[in-house]
């Protein structure tokens, strides 16, 4: 007996995938530049630099400078009006790791789920 296949599995599949996908994408760039900057930082001096800052939306939509001050993450950690640089460059990695492994996991899962 053969297995039969379900369109509607696929779908959901897919539609998962095209949310997930691009958060997955963008989640995963992040933690790769912030792991990169920080290795970088112990030669050279980034203390206003971030590689990073162009992926931030908070950049986008002009709540936070492009140099790096007011974020949100620096505000969740260090209270209101905190300045740039005050969330660790290996916390924000971590963070934006996890977000991509359970993004990860979850297009895994519901792949396999189709099938």
């Amino acid at each position: 007996m053969a297995h039969q296949v379900n369109p509607g599995k696929y779908v959901i599949a897919l539609m998962v995938t095209i949310v997930v996908g691009p958060v997955m994408l963008w989640a995963g760039l992040i933690a790769v530049l912030t792991i990169i900057e920080q290795i970088l930082s112990g030669f050279f001096d980034l203390s206003q630099a971030t590689w990073t800052q162009f992926l931030n939306p908070w950049v986008w939509v002009g709540t936070e400078s492009l140099g790096g001050t007011g974020g949100i993450m620096d505000a969740l950690v260090g209270g209101p009006g905190a300045p740039g640089g005050t969330v660790n460059r290996y916390f924000t990695f971590m963070i934006f790791g996890l977000i991509t492994a359970g993004c990860y996991a979850s297009v895994r899962f519901i792949w396999s789920w189709a099938r």
